[in-house]
């Protein structure tokens, strides 16, 4: 585009087609049209020397334009833009990593950011090595209680070994209902078979997000007029701003030196004329304001980018004279 705007200046500044450095400047521009991107990549992580006599070069280019004549001033403007393009490219990268860096600003940096993303793409191939030990364990528990039904033993001893076959019964549907949380984690599912609506996308949260609570002295309440609301298209967006917001409200209850506060996490999904909110609340044993964890800068840009696409926002609000401690808007399918 902005060639072919060069271009048209042909036609508006006839002056521009006699002009070497013109035609440099939309040759420049062209060429950069077809550089190949790895390319760009491999040339941005040159030695730090490098920006040095890139700066130099173009000092020394744009000096020459200045006192010297064409055709020298000419090809002093080539290497001096192709200079200050490489130093302008340079800069743009170091300035986003910066951002990147001040966004997960705290006391481990990007590490921890960094490990938390790289675990969830290495738990998505996990997941089938998980589930294949669980179906041969399902399997054998099946078997077992059959052969348990058939042995002749006393009725005291062959009720102990169903307790147990029960028991590994139930730890099993357990582990398997967790990796159903890792595999639909963020996701919308099946639209036609599952009723995703808003209750469902908390309580997919809540499960994925209790074992953060350390003891049993947290409760977590769901109330509001539209829990039964469908959400089709931002069923899995909810579930993660909700993971999000229940993983800073349940380590406020979890005091600086590891104490335990009791408490109550209230869930309130309303709605408006245009959204659904769901606000989290963060109530102490005394029915007072609880304390919140602040969430990170990074995990917090994230979760706002994901209400921002699904048509809504996320709002932390960690304020000590108020419960509400976020507020989750996400725009409504029906309408």
């Amino acid at each position: 585009m902005v060639a072919a705007v060069l271009s048209a200046g042909f036609y508006l500044i006839p002056e521009a087609r006699f002009s070497p450095a013109y035609w440099t400047t939309l040759g420049l521009v062209t060429a950069a049209g077809f550089f190949p991107r790895s390319l760009v990549t491999i040339l941005l992580r040159a030695p730090r020397w490098c920006w040095v006599v890139s700066l130099l070069v173009a000092m020394a280019s744009f000096c020459c334009v200045l006192l010297l004549q064409t055709p020298v001033a000419t090809a002093a403007i080539f290497v001096g833009s192709l200079s200050a393009a490489f130093l302008g490219a340079g800069l743009a990268r170091h300035l986003a990593m910066v951002d990147a860096r001040l966004l997960a600003w705290g006391e481990d940096g990007l590490v921890p950011v960094t490990r938390d993303l790289l675990l969830g793409r290495v738990t998505a191939g996990m997941l089938h090595d998980l589930a294949q030990p669980l179906n041969v364990i399902s399997m054998a528990n099946g078997n077992m209680r059959y052969i348990v039904e058939q042995l002749d033993i006393g009725e005291d001893n062959r009720k102990q070994l169903l307790d147990r076959v029960a028991r590994i019964s139930s730890h099993t549907e357990a582990a398997a209902f967790i990796l159903s949380l890792f595999r639909w984690f963020g996701r919308d599912g099946d639209k036609e078979r599952s009723a995703l609506n808003v209750r469902s996308a908390l309580e997919r949260a809540l499960a994925a997000t209790k074992s953060n609570v350390r003891h049993h002295g947290v409760s977590v309440e769901l109330e509001g007029n539209a829990l039964e609301h469908l959400l089709p298209e931002h069923h899995g967006a909810l579930e993660m701003m909700a993971v999000a917001a229940l993983l800073s409200a349940f380590g406020g209850f979890i005091g600086p030196n590891n104490e335990k506060r009791k408490g109550k996490v209230l869930l309130r999904a309303a709605m408006t004329p245009a959204h659904v909110v769901v606000t989290v609340r963060c109530i102490d044993e005394n029915a007072a304001p609880a304390p919140a964890r602040k969430l990170d800068h990074a995990t917090l840009w994230l979760v706002e980018q994901v209400a921002i696409e699904a048509g809504g926002d996320f709002r932390s609000m960690l304020r000590s004279a108020q419960p509400t401690r976020f507020v989750i808007r996400l725009g409504r399918d029906d309408i």
